[in-house]
């Protein structure tokens, strides 16, 4: 046994590919979670904030998870008056507005031709260059124009709400007494100031637990880290099956059998050989790791790593037995980035999971990203269940795999 442990891991150390994925997974995974992005915009269900885009050819429907009611604006006044309207609105929480500041010579009608046809919005706002004269004017058709682009219900509640701030606009001269932004700007936030403060109370996530930005943000960077590593976990136990498929391709092992080693002796060896090279990387990713801040990841590095080696040995043991089950080199290399493609499409690690069908968030529960998913939010909101939740996953997957696996190798000995 230990004689086919020591030939099988040296057999790896002599492969060149094997030692690309053992060092290239742990340094992607690691600057993934050095650099800092924000990812928050996928993952809340409303912005009470105006989004605002580079140009006024970019997609709303991007922003439009959850059902959000888009509203996409052309800003061609670009004054503090405009700016304070929509601030208005898209705080109702009724509303998802993006807008695009544009110059006075702006072609909305051609604009629309193409937003019609290629994005997604309930109405479009066109705000004109004299905004601000015409709104406190109360000469709303010369102020901006309004664009229906959809048949939603909520177009109503968005034209009364935008009724309602510019009347607001048209009376704000007469209670400040002047006709100037600055003046009617004034007299609006006083009016502001004496209404009810607005208290959200959160009551739980869309996961059941309540993460702030910032850990939103960790969350979803854990699970790109997660990806890189499933690839190399999934790749280096395919490096493990290439060396039975040539022990077989070669007769080695009908060799190995006349020595009176069992059949399941041999297979139990590149089991063990999976679990080392699972460690090996897990030790890898550690040393990698120490060039991380604890915030960087959200949770203790000796957490972090934990998780890293349970799903190792999950995706290692599993690209393993099918490397050996395909009995063919570049079978089971296509079959290796198969499970690590689909199973991390799948599982969330890429993006959200909330909004999509019924079907696909069933399949994502037979994928182990998904669990670690979940145990990465369960610690970073210090609930003490994550690692109980954690262990018997991945030593449930680890009877599923190695029952399957038997059951496999079986029907293979049979067919030969």
């Amino acid at each position: 046994m230990n004689t086919l442990i020591k030939t099988s891991v040296r057999l790896l150390f002599r492969t060149k590919g094997f030692w690309f994925f053992l060092i290239l997974a742990p340094i992607l995974s690691t600057v993934i979670l050095k650099n800092k992005f924000d990812s928050s915009a996928a993952y809340v269900n409303r912005r009470e904030e105006v989004i605002e885009l580079d140009s006024s050819e970019d997609k709303v429907a991007y922003y439009g998870s959850g059902g959000n009611y888009l509203v996409k604006v052309y800003d061609a006044s670009g004054s503090d008056l405009s700016e304070y309207m929509l601030d208005k609105m898209s705080k109702t929480g009724l509303f998802t507005l993006c807008r695009a500041k544009v110059s006075d010579d702006f072609n909305i009608d051609k604009q629309l031709k193409t937003d019609g046809n290629e994005d997604r919005m309930g109405v479009a706002v066109y705000l004109k260059e004299d905004f601000d004269k015409c709104a406190l004017n109360g000469d709303y058709a010369k102020a901006l124009t309004i664009y229906t682009l959809s048949d939603d219900s909520r177009n109503e509640a968005f034209f009364e709400s935008i009724k309602t701030e510019l009347s607001l606009l048209a009376n704000a001269p007469v209670m400040s007494g002047e006709r100037s932004a600055a003046a009617v700007l004034d007299t609006l936030a006083n009016v502001d100031d004496s209404l009810p403060d607005k208290v959200i109370e959160t009551t739980g996530g869309i996961g059941g637990h309540d993460l702030t930005a910032k850990q939103v943000n960790q969350k979803t960077q854990m699970g790109y880290a997660f990806a890189f590593m499933t690839l190399g976990f999934v790749f280096c136990g395919i490096f493990v099956a290439h060396t039975v498929i040539r022990e077989e391709k070669n007769d080695v092992l009908k060799r190995i059998k006349l020595t009176k080693v069992s059949t399941l002796k041999y297979f139990a060896s590149k089991f063990v050989v999976a679990v080392i090279v699972s460690m090996m990387m897990t030790i890898v990713e550690a040393g990698f790791s120490s060039l991380l801040a604890p915030d960087d990841i959200g949770m203790s590095r000796i957490k972090f790593i934990a998780m890293i080696f349970m799903l190792g040995l999950i995706f290692c043991t599993l690209s393993m037995l099918v490397g050996i089950l395909m009995g063919e080199v570049m079978s089971a290399n296509v079959a290796a980035f198969t499970i690590w493609s689909m199973s991390a499409l799948l599982s969330g690690l890429y993006f959200p999971l909330d909004y999509t069908s019924p079907f696909l968030k069933t399949l994502s529960f037979f994928l182990p990203q998904k669990w670690f998913m979940d145990g990465t939010e369960l610690i970073l909101v210090n609930d003490n269940g994550a690692f109980v939740m954690l262990i018997c996953t991945t030593v449930a997957y680890m009877v599923v795999v190695l029952s399957l696996g038997s059951i496999g190798l079986k029907v293979k000995r049979t067919e030969q």
